[in-house]
């Protein structure tokens, strides 16, 4: 079904000379469409800044998301703390801040830490902790060498032409396509379709995990729902875009994913499975239902969580909102700015919500679009293109999306700011405009990843492609 590509960066993983492009819809069987540099108070080379709700560094950090020297012990006091704590200016192991009070206004961080080898973040005491909105060291710092209140810092580096060709801790390419990224405390969890080397239909074969602290490094987590004995998982079924949420009434984690015959129309409906681990094995649950029975019949589909609601949304501008324990539907709206298009992937940014999706052209990338709207109720409104279109009927152009098709936008909310990652499948093979060689060799396919810009006069949000950039996780910026 859709397999599309998402963002391209990678850690100068060796680049796989891939001749690829991305794909923007499902494979055989599917309808063809006719018709923040780093942050600091400022924006991230043209991204925006959202500002984080308390910040630390400079007011008391006893060690936020990574940095600073030895901290004074909790609660010192010495009253080594000034107005102002040192945070100590190379990444180290952060300091434990005071309680609220202690050592003066703020406790005092010890000598400059030493940076080069990763190091886990300070442990933030209670709210306040380390002097005024001290930040608690949730995440933890890699061996760039930082400033305080910065984190694990990834380089993703990928020609335009190749993808990004992520290896993961065993040097293996990471393979999970068209899913999803969840954030569990400072680790991302990547879940996408898992393909075979010697598949040449693409049929369902499981769902596999990575994990990461930076973006780059990745953990092989495994197969967390393999095929099934039968049914809608089971042989010769197709089993596609796996995306997973934290249900917000239950702190259950719900993966739905689309599942279809053979021909992608025989029969097609949204699936779920359930957790009660990020990691761990999903057990099938079968077919999303409302209370009557009535099934999500789409393909291409996605999620998002909005506060204390959830929803799926699908192709054609489709949005079925969850129960409260996210085991099934209650209502379906449609809306008309996204009828016709595929690939949904949903999110929010400084109030306004974002909905990318795609052409219809098999695995082959094309021209995504995308629209906005005040609420998930509408109305939608579409805006435009996500990267530059000098010709759309160019079929052959580079500026496919970066020859991508959207799968997932992932929020990296840090001290100083929130920067967007957008994710596209780079898929193997997919030049050919005749449809002949598209979808396979799947499993050698490569990401996009890059950072979304919101303050262009044409309204695009990918510019120009970067090849090799930098995301601080821990300050939620990012540069070149």
């Amino acid at each position: 079904m859709n397999r599309h590509a998402v963002l391209q960066m990678l850690l100068v993983v060796g680049g796989l000379s891939l001749a690829c492009s991305l794909a923007c819809s499902s494979g055989t069987g599917k309808q063809t469409n006719t018709s923040a540099g780093a942050g600091g108070s400022s924006p991230a080379v043209g991204g925006t800044v959202v500002p984080a709700s308390s910040s630390g560094g400079a007011t008391g950090i006893g060690g936020a998301s990574a940095s600073g020297g030895t901290g004074g012990t909790a609660g010192d006091m010495s009253g080594l703390g000034g107005t102002t704590a040192s945070g100590g200016a190379t990444t180290g192991s952060g300091g434990a801040g005071g309680t609220v009070g202690s050592g003066g206004m703020s406790s005092k961080g010890g000598t400059t830490g030493t940076g080069g080898v990763p190091s886990t973040g300070g442990t933030g005491g209670s709210a306040g902790s380390g002097g005024v909105n001290g930040l608690g060291g949730t995440q933890s710092s890699s061996g760039a060498t930082g400033t305080a209140g910065s984190g694990p810092i990834g380089v993703i580096t990928g020609d335009l032409a190749t993808g990004i060709a992520f290896k993961d801790t065993d040097g293996v390419l990471v393979n999970a396509h068209g899913g999803g990224i969840i954030q569990v405390g400072d680790t991302f969890y990547l879940h996408g379709e898992y393909f075979l080397p010697s598949s040449t239909t693409n049929d369902f074969n499981g769902f596999s995990m990575y994990s990461s602290k930076d973006l780059v490094t990745w953990k092989n987590e495994g197969i967390i729902l393999p095929q099934q004995p039968s049914g809608d998982l089971g042989p010769i079924r197709k089993g596609e875009r796996p995306h997973i949420i934290k249900c917000p009434a239950t702190g259950e984690f719900v993966l739905y994913a689309h599942a279809a015959s053979e021909d992608y129309q025989t029969d097609k409906e949204v699936i779920y499975a359930t957790s009660a681990t990020v990691n761990g094995k999903y057990a099938f649950q079968g077919r999303l239902t409302n209370a009557s029975g009535v099934i999500a019949a789409h393909s291409d589909m996605g999620v998002f969580v909005d506060g204390a609601d959830a929803y799926v949304v699908t192709e054609s501008g489709h949005i079925y909102k969850l129960s409260t324990d996210c085991h099934s539907w209650l209502s379906d709206d449609s809306y008309s700015a996204m009828n016709g298009m595929e690939s949904p992937t949903v999110f929010k940014a400084n109030g306004t919500y974002y909905w990318i999706m795609s052409n219809k052209t098999g695995w082959r990338a094309n021209n995504n679009e995308y629209a906005t709207a005040t609420s998930m109720t509408g109305p939608w409104t579409k805006q435009g293109y996500v990267a530059p279109v000098t010709d759309s009927t160019n079929d052959l152009s580079d500026q496919r999306t970066w020859l991508t098709q959207s799968t997932w936008v992932q929020p990296i909310v840090g001290s100083k700011g929130t920067v967007f990652l957008y994710w596209g499948d780079h898929w193997y093979g997919c030049e050919d405009t005749t449809g002949a060689t598209s979808g396979k060799h799947n499993d050698q396919a490569t990401y996009v990843f890059q950072p979304i810009v919101f303050s262009n006069a044409d309204k695009t949000m990918l510019p120009a492609y970067l090849t090799t950039w930098k995301i601080d996780i821990g300050a939620g910026t990012w540069s070149q």
